[in-house]
């Protein structure tokens, strides 16, 4: 005998959702983003003074701020979830950029090996909630 489920509306818990034009705005700041991290990894590794990368560091920081936002307004989950998280770290790590080579250097680092294990971490880490103690891919997920 087929059990009759009861199917709510799904809730609203993003302030953007999906609009047109979105993929493309996303990979243009990504694009805008990568290219500015490669001018301030670049500067480190060969010791440029900050001076003469520091634009580079804003485009870095002001893509991944505006990266950021999109996916978390689109989804608030994405706050809770290690992909989520992990970018508010590196978002951190930017911040001490500037001061000693030798800081720079391990952040740089630090920064390259979290974006590039996250983004080809399986889907169970990378939307694994810190709240919710498990994988949550969508609010419907959040009571199975």
């Amino acid at each position: 005998m087929k059990r009759k489920t009861k199917h709510l509306p799904p809730r609203k818990l993003s302030l953007l959702g999906d609009f047109t034009g979105k993929r493309w705005l996303k990979i243009a700041l990504r694009t805008l983003h990568i290219f500015s991290v490669v001018g301030v990894g670049g500067a480190i590794l060969f010791n440029v003074p900050f001076s003469q990368w520091v634009w580079y560091w804003y485009a870095a920081v002001v893509t991944g701020v505006l990266m950021a936002a999109i996916d978390a307004l689109s989804n608030f989950l994405w706050l809770v979830q290690i992909r989520g998280i992990v970018i508010f770290l590196k978002l951190g790590l930017l911040m001490l950029l500037g001061g000693s080579m030798l800081v720079n250097h391990l952040v740089l680092i630090c920064i390259i090996v979290m974006s590039a294990v996250i983004s080809h971490a399986p889907g169970d880490i990378r939307y694994y909630s810190v709240v919710h103690r498990r994988r949550i891919n969508s609010f419907h997920d959040i009571k199975g």
